[in-house]
């Protein structure tokens, strides 16, 4: 726990001098600081980016990143004096009750964070995708070493440049640090909403953020883009509301920067764009002058998402099927990009390919509402939500902007059930409606503090107390939580929570690393690169007919899949 806080504030002393940076070249000096302190993040994996097209994200680049956060520091000290001394006063202003809360809600988080994972994405593809971003940088064709690895997040590649891998090598813990900052943010909110200093309607929607960390405690211990989602959307969806009834530049340019993060982070956040949009045509005539900044930042954004997408996996528009004549020598053979593509939407509707391919509409909605455990139980909260906020938008007081929330949740699950409607590209929304819902039941002061207070007691028993989740999931590996340790007082838990005995086989041209006790399909924990799982090159080889393949002696150069006669 310790040594995560001390490169939480390591991170956040960067992040908060970039991101003061980016509010002066924005004109933007009075910008909240924990929104300053997410564009500083924001502006860390631009730079990682583009580091990462010829370089390893390593000691290199951070050295590079101190020399630019020293330059700008000396530049804007001013204005960074003004920063801390905004989020000190902001920290002090806070009543006793509250100050104890995100105290516990801190120490928690750190607690969690220091304990093993508990994501089974973590084991598949985050640690070996921040590992090959720590070593190589972006790497050509990794998509044919692990189809996942294809999946890049702007999360990871910020990630990778703040784990400091070149000296240590337990941090993964951005997620657990951005939901710090979410909780703080709202807090802010409810402490202004309940102290009268600010008694707007949406403090207390967004305020009641921390009732929702009984979910997201056992998320933070893995480096989630889900969480970075939920935790920004939840701040853009604030700010658009405060900009759509009153422009203000700093809420503008939060909504249109964090939507651009967010599209770099997960391709299924890019329904958030449009509430930039909505923004800048509602207020055309201040926002005009600021296009050349916009284009700016979103040109810049667009361009180092095709180019990743391009390096890593050949494919522009990945994870789509790409275009054929845009495709290159590393691209996915077609036999398993057309796979994926095929097996994404009937493993989101709960029904193998070939009964997705001759079930009705109807069936494959029946199936989707009736899935097993927490699938099943959001998927039915998604449609009730759908069918009651329309009720209750028509009784508040910002109408509009509410509804151009509500519209475009539509069009998200519209855009979802076409592609792959998992619940949790859709959770940004579930969570805003169902605040919005527990407002209209948490009107008074106690009533507050009690939820606040027992959502706190909650999300602590499964970091201290074993619980066993098969009631609500049918995958084993995440049928017991993972728990908090005096051990990790100190030193965290390692990044994986499986050990690191691997074996080498030789694949023709290439030595692949394959992990002894990993024990499911995907699985490859954090042993050293390259890592594939025996099970899973086994189908690929056996299936397609396939076997990954360097495209010369350096590892940096990446792969290509090799088709077998």
């Amino acid at each position: 726990m310790l040594l995560i806080l001390l490169s939480w504030l390591y991170i956040l002393t960067i992040s908060s001098i970039i991101g003061v940076s980016i509010n002066r070249v924005l004109q933007s000096q009075k910008q909240d600081t924990i929104i300053t302190i997410f564009f500083g993040f924001f502006g860390v994996t631009l730079l990682a980016s583009i580091w990462a097209i010829p370089f390893a994200i390593n000691g290199y680049f951070h050295t590079f990143l101190l020399l630019i956060t020293s330059s700008l520091a000396f530049l804007n000290r001013k204005e960074i004096v003004t920063f801390y001394c905004q989020l000190k006063a902001k920290l002090l202003e806070l009543s006793t009750f509250f100050k104890i809360v995100l105290g516990l809600i801190s120490v928690l988080i750190l607690a969690q964070s220091a304990s093993p994972p508990f994501v089974i994405d973590n084991e598949s593809y985050y640690i070996q995708t921040i590992k090959w971003l720590n070593e190589f940088g972006f790497v050509n064709g990794l998509v044919n070493l692990h189809v996942f690895l294809g999946q890049t997040s702007g999360w990871h590649i910020v990630q990778s440049a703040f784990n400091f891998r070149f000296m240590y090598n337990r941090f993964n813990d951005l997620s657990a640090l951005a939901l710090v900052l979410g909780n703080v943010y709202a807090i802010f909110r409810l402490h202004d909403y309940i102290s009268k200093k600010n008694t707007s309607k949406e403090n207390l929607i967004f305020g009641l953020f921390p009732i929702a960390n009984v979910f997201f405690f056992q998320f933070i211990s893995a480096p989630s883009p889900d969480i970075a989602i939920y935790v920004l959307s939840f701040i853009l969806l604030h700010q658009f509301i405060l900009c759509y009834s009153s422009y203000t530049k700093q809420a503008f340019f939060t909504v249109v920067l964090l939507s651009f993060f967010m599209a770099f982070i997960k391709l299924t956040a890019l329904p958030f764009c449009i509430f930039a949009l909505v923004l800048y045509k509602r207020y055309f005539i201040f926002t005009r002058s600021t296009t050349s900044i916009i284009v700016l930042f979103g040109s810049l954004t667009l361009l180092l998402f095709a180019i990743k997408n391009v390096i890593v996996t050949g494919n522009l528009v990945f994870p789509l099927q790409g275009i054929e004549s845009l495709k290159t020598s590393w691209s996915l053979p077609e036999s398993i990009e057309t796979y994926f593509a095929n097996y994404t939407k009937p493993y989101a509707y709960h029904l193998t390919a070939e009964a997705f391919e001759n079930a009705s509409y109807f069936t494959k909605l029946k199936s989707w509402l009736l899935a097993p455990s927490l699938h099943g139980v959001f998927n039915k909260l998604i449609i009730v939500l759908l069918a009651v906020i329309p009720f209750i938008i028509g009784k508040s007081k910002n109408k509009k902007a509410f509804f151009i929330i509500y519209v475009v949740s539509v069009i998200t699950m519209v855009f979802l059930l076409l592609t792959s409607p998992q619940y949790r590209f859709f959770f940004p929304f579930i969570l805003c409606f169902s605040l919005w819902i527990a407002s209209k039941l948490l009107v008074h002061k106690k009533s507050i503090q009690v939820v606040i207070v027992l959502s706190i007691i909650l999300a602590a028993i499964p970091l201290f107390f074993k619980i066993n989740n098969q009631q609500i999931t049918n995958n084993k590996q995440l049928a017991v939580s993972s728990t908090f340790s005096s051990e990790y007082l100190i030193t965290p838990y390692k990044n994986s929570k499986y050990s690191e005995d691997y074996q080498t086989i030789q694949l023709e041209n290439i030595s692949i690393h394959t992990p002894n006790n990993v024990d499911f399909f995907w699985g490859t924990g954090d042993i050293p690169l390259p890592a594939l799982n025996q099970e899973q090159f086994d189908f690929f080889k056996t299936h397609f007919k396939v076997i990954p393949q360097q495209r010369s002696e350096d590892l940096k150069d990446g792969f290509y899949g090799k088709e077998l006669k």
